[in-house]
């Protein structure tokens, strides 16, 4: 790459980060707490302050540990395969966050 075509790079990139600012900034606090923890599931209590109706749940992907089926392709492809994919395993848990304590959690 150029000097200009660099330039224009981290131009667009500062323009990107100032609008993503002023757009979070104009959220409101409950938009602002949905997006990060997710809508208020109204059934649930909270395991630690014991209150229901202030818990908010969000579908997260988390690695857990190692894949068997992945460290064995390591093996085979001489760790190309790792490249790729990885080692780590994933799985779909739901995090939850009350407004109430303050507390996460995932299950």
């Amino acid at each position: 790459m150029d000097d200009v075509s660099s330039w224009l790079l981290v131009i667009g990139i500062i323009v990107a980060a100032i609008l993503y600012y002023r757009w979070w900034n104009s959220l409101s606090e409950d938009e602002k707490r949905t997006r990060t923890y997710g809508a208020i599931n109204p059934k649930l209590v909270c395991l630690h302050c014991q209150e229901k109706g202030h818990v908010r749940t969000k579908s997260i992907d988390q690695k857990k540990g190692i894949s068997g089926g992945k460290a064995a392709g390591a093996v085979l492809t001489a760790g190309v395969s790792t490249v790729f994919t990885g080692l780590s395993r994933h799985e779909t848990n739901t995090q939850a966050y009350c407004d109430n304590c303050n507390t996460t959690w995932v299950f």
